[in-house]
């Protein structure tokens, strides 16, 4: 898990990223610890929102990005890449 700042189309804005050894996919830890990461950025850090940018054709982060409350926010490309920032606010 990380958390830090990340550019974001032009924005600098701070992540909730996951990254496991496939032998670990698909048991519920990345979901487990975004949610984890986003009460701590949320209720010890006090950051007002949070994102997750993510590739557009990686469905399984986008289904933890949403286990995790956060919305499909924004499309932008990163080394020619076309990723999603999808983001969740607190209050």
């Amino acid at each position: 898990m990380r958390n830090y700042p990340q550019d974001t189309g032009g924005v600098t804005e701070m992540e909730i990223g996951y990254l496991f050894a496939r032998r670990e996919w698909g048991k519920g830890y990345a979901a487990e610890a975004a949610l984890a990461c986003k009460e701590y950025g949320f209720k010890s850090l006090k950051y007002k929102k949070l994102v997750s940018i993510i590739n557009v054709k990686n469905f399984a982060s986008i289904r933890v990005a949403e286990k995790a409350g956060m919305k499909k926010e924004k499309t932008f490309l990163r080394a020619g890449n076309k990723m999603y920032v999808y983001s969740i606010s607190n209050g």
